[in-house]
């Protein structure tokens, strides 16, 4: 959508069930697809306007409308694509991902803070950090830290618990 300069907003619910903005459009149950966005966000298509929202995988709703920033310091070269954006983020914990029709820009909105102008690989680099279950993180923590226990004990060459040229007294 980026490169044909196609507007849309995409929710990402997280903790912050959103179902206030759900009523404002039209309730989904699909699987995400760049297809179904593109037909969803396609200028001419009925819901295209509004904001989609993403509940654990799934679009639950489009053409949904949210809140619009109050912050008076947005930058005036942003529209109210980009304000509802930030606006979400400032009433919620979701992640909200922009695409400005004018200039094929995408953007990022968390906690009421905008990141502008990503490319493509840090898109998704910000969406694995912020939408990744903790839990999972943690798992991924504790796997990381017992190879790298493993990895320190190979490089000092463990024998019995203790380094190889380790003097014992």
């Amino acid at each position: 959508m980026s490169k044909s300069k196609t507007g849309a907003l995409t929710v990402f619910e997280r903790g912050s069930i959103l179902d206030d903005c759900i009523k404002t459009g039209t309730a989904l149950d699909a699987s995400v697809s760049a297809e179904l966005l593109k037909n969803i966000f396609f200028v001419k298509a009925p819901l295209h306007d509004g904001a989609v929202i993403v509940r654990e995988g799934r679009i639950v709703g489009a053409g949904c409308v949210l809140p619009l920033s109050s912050n008076t310091n947005i930058s005036k070269e942003l529209g109210m694509r980009h304000r509802a954006g930030i606006g979400a983020t400032e009433h919620t914990d979701a992640v909200v991902v922009i695409c400005s029709e004018e200039t094929g820009s995408i953007s990022v909105a968390t906690n009421g803070t905008l990141r502008r102008h990503l490319a493509p690989e840090t898109l998704r680099r910000v969406l694995r950090n912020e939408l990744l279950p903790q839990e999972k993180l943690e798992e991924k923590k504790d796997l990381l830290s017992l190879s790298i226990s493993a990895l320190r004990d190979s490089w000092r060459g463990r024998k019995g618990g203790r380094d190889e040229h380790e003097d014992v007294e």
